[in-house]
């Protein structure tokens, strides 16, 4: 009979020294007034157990416990911020009622002055000094038929969401080569570009391809180029857009006639051609700024080729390829 009555007499003793707590809040303010009060408790030598509930029962309040805890307490955190705090001395039958108000800048400190004003409390009667008003006077405070208090709802939880991907304007510069084949030709030159950075966005561009020469036998030329762009932008993983649009180049053609050579030339003129472009881009972000490198190709709409005309026979003096790939890097903020 006696191994029967060592458990629930040591349960007792532990209880004894436990301080139930009560906590009417939503489970997030619950654990962390949680762990603000065991922080203070923890030097008396107090016992702490913790339970959520959904409301503070005032019935529960008026009468004793069967259970002989060292202490009962109850928190209730209003929506405002506000709380108010009850503690419960069975052994003297006193109640303690406090209220905190709310400090919707700075919640944790409305934590501290609870987890304090408990703390203060427990010294108070492990030192034997009487805590509260007894209990009928104390709860005088609350009327008979006020409400139970209740704990703040919990805004229903949303599944987590994906990284955000932001939008934002970007304007940069960037330096561009495309191969025209021909002979191993290329063209070069800087870039302007300005586009929506978004999941589905755009992208405007101009572009001066630097001037350069072709010698060739009787006639050559000198070609400069001014290239427009428009594309329509996709995000897809791993910081990389991928882009399609149509553009424009305006070239300016100058026969130059060779060496040694006497031939009659036409004027140097401005041609209007029509491009479509595919484009990827990946991006990486540096500060403020994001480094970027294109790759993709021009398709030359225009089926363009330069010749050289005479009563002999035309003589072609560069003929493009339809596909030119390019390469570009620069950078956009």
């Amino acid at each position: 009979m006696l191994t029967a009555l060592l458990p629930a007499s040591a349960l007792a003793d532990e209880r004894s020294s436990t301080l139930l707590l009560s906590v009417a809040a939503s489970a997030e303010e619950s654990a962390r007034l949680e762990a603000v009060t065991r922080e203070l408790l923890e030097p008396l030598h107090v016992l702490l157990e913790v339970k959520r509930v959904s409301r503070v029962d005032l019935a529960e309040l008026r009468r004793a416990s069967a259970q002989a805890y060292f202490a009962r307490v109850w928190i209730a955190l209003a929506e405002s911020g506000s709380a108010r705090l009850y503690l419960e001395h069975g052994e003297s039958d006193r109640v303690l009622v406090r209220d905190v108000p709310g400090d919707p800048n700075n919640p944790e400190l409305v934590r501290e002055e609870l987890g304090h004003i408990l703390q203060a409390a427990v010294e108070g009667l492990k030192a034997g000094e009487e805590v509260g008003e007894p209990r009928q006077e104390a709860l005088k405070q609350v009327a008979p038929e006020a409400p139970s208090v209740a704990a703040p709802r919990e805004a229903p939880q949303a599944p987590p969401a994906g990284p955000k991907r932001r939008v934002r304007w970007r304007v940069g510069l960037r330096y561009e080569a495309r191969w025209l084949g021909g002979g191993a030709r290329f063209e070069d030159g800087p870039g302007v570009v300005f586009g929506l950075a978004a999941p589905l966005g755009f992208e405007v561009g101009g572009y001066y391809r630097r001037p350069f020469r072709l010698e060739q036998e009787p006639v050559g030329a000198r070609f400069e180029t001014l290239s427009l762009r428009a594309l329509a932008t996709l995000e897809v993983c791993c910081a990389i857009r991928l882009a399609a649009g149509v553009g424009a180049d305006l070239v300016r053609v100058e026969p130059i006639a060779a060496a040694q050579q006497s031939v009659e030339l036409a004027d140097a003129r401005w041609r209007r051609l029509a491009f479509g472009r595919l484009q990827a881009t990946y991006g990486h972000e540096w500060r403020r700024l994001e480094l970027q490198v294109s790759a993709g190709a021009d398709l030359d709409l225009s089926g363009t080729s330069y010749v050289f005309q005479r009563a002999a026979g035309d003589v072609t003096v560069l003929e493009p390829l339809f596909l030119r790939p390019f390469l570009s890097l620069g950078a956009s903020l």
